[in-house]
């Protein structure tokens, strides 16, 4: 990490601790000046993304230069000291995470964390036949895993499995009509699919997804639960439809994502490119690149963002944008395969930015430490499974 930017974080911390003396306060006040020049830390934020975090730097660094100097502070321009936490979390993850990695900054305690730590998810699923028969994908060698209903199921790669018909003409014969696979991703796996008519879905962890060997007919359906990224194969006779919770949304030939997990306040659908129908229990609608459905289980709501966003977890990362502290632990949770709990009672906090998934949980936990995350990880069940618990304390 460059001096610079190790410098920042030394000070964030020492002010997260309360420990910064005035003229380190005024040394960050100085920082801000320049804070929208740097390009490593500015450009994957939007333009008032970056107005609004200047805002809570200057408005909250002078009113602690204010305090320390006794100086009278002028109007609260900042709505809690909480959320500043959050920003200092927010800075933490741009100075540190995909530009160099946290190691480098001394951050973790090597015995504590090969003690306790949790390694981060990886390619792993489990395939069900049409006759009920399992299969470990993250076992499993690469080459033909089986032969169904007249379509060979291959794993062609350590992250992908493809079904390849036999017959070009088979979809239109009896045999195989009816039969299903599901891909089952567990916590802390994530997995990529060819469907039979070309369509590429990518599952995050803790989902699945059911579908027809064959795809017979005018439409070509398919089941999710979880979350899934689908580029779906164009064909302009047979639309495609994806069921999600409590939700349908119908393609010809697109690029979208879905966001359905159970438990979760709402389902997200997020477009990229082409246009699809989200059908609600009360509404449809049709979405365009850059939009996202968000359906509370009754109603549809169109929110305007960057696409690209909702698809982070495919290529790596973790992103957070605005998010709760409950929300992202929940997703944590699922990549990571811990359980959560709270002791106490924990207080709502927001947190924005990007962690390369590949860390460990150690490591991502203190990043989010920052914004006053507090927390341990314990065993919380004996046996050979040694299954982790990860406490947050308020």
């Amino acid at each position: 990490m460059d001096n610079d930017n190790t410098r920042i974080l030394h000070l964030l911390e020492k002010f997260n601790n309360g420990t910064a003396s005035p003229n380190e306060l005024r040394e960050l006040d100085s920082w801000y000046d320049t804070f929208d020049q740097n390009k490593k830390l500015t450009d994957s934020l939007y333009p008032q993304e970056i107005k609004n975090m200047e805002h809570r730097l200057l408005s909250t660094i002078d009113q602690q230069i204010d305090k320390r100097l006794g100086r009278q502070s002028g109007p609260q321009t900042v709505q809690t000291r909480g959320r500043w936490l959050a920003v200092i979390a927010i800075l933490a993850v741009f100075l540190t995470i995909g530009y160099l990695t946290v190691r480098t900054f001394g951050m973790f305690n090597g015995e504590q964390m090969a003690k306790n730590d949790v390694k981060p998810g990886g390619s792993k699923a489990i395939l069900i036949l049409g006759n009920g028969k399992r299969i470990d994908l993250s076992s499993s060698k690469s080459g033909v895993i089986s032969n169904e209903s007249g379509v060979t199921i291959a794993k062609t790669t350590g992250t992908r499995l493809t079904y390849l018909s036999d017959d070009q003409a088979s979809d239109q014969k009896d045999h195989g009509v009816g039969t299903t696979n599901t891909i089952i991703t567990p916590n802390g796996g994530q997995y990529e699919v060819q469907l039979p008519d070309g369509t590429h879905v990518w599952l995050n962890a803790a989902s699945s997804l059911t579908y027809p060997v064959h795809f017979v007919g005018g439409q070509r359906t398919v089941w999710l639960t979880g979350e899934g990224y689908f580029e779906v194969a164009k064909d302009k006779t047979r639309p495609f439809d994806v069921s999600a919770g409590t939700q349908h949304v119908r393609v010809l030939g697109t690029h979208f994502n879905i966001n359905a997990y159970p438990g979760e306040d709402s389902q997200k659908t997020t477009l990229l490119e082409g246009s699809v129908q989200v059908l609600s229990k009360a509404n449809a609608i049709m979405l365009k690149p850059g939009e996202q459905a968000v359906n509370n289980g009754i109603d549809l709501n169109i929110l305007h963002l960057n696409a690209e966003d909702a698809i982070m977890w495919k290529n790596g990362l973790f992103h957070f944008d605005h998010t709760e502290l409950h929300a992202l632990m929940r997703e944590l949770a699922r990549w990571y395969d811990v359980e959560v709990v709270y002791e106490g009672q924990s207080r709502s906090r927001l947190f924005s930015g990007t962690i390369d998934k590949t860390y460990s949980l150690s490591e991502v936990l203190k990043v989010l430490e920052l914004g006053k995350v507090n927390y341990r990880i314990e065993l919380s069940l004996p046996g050979p499974s040694k299954h982790k618990r990860l406490v947050i304390i308020p």
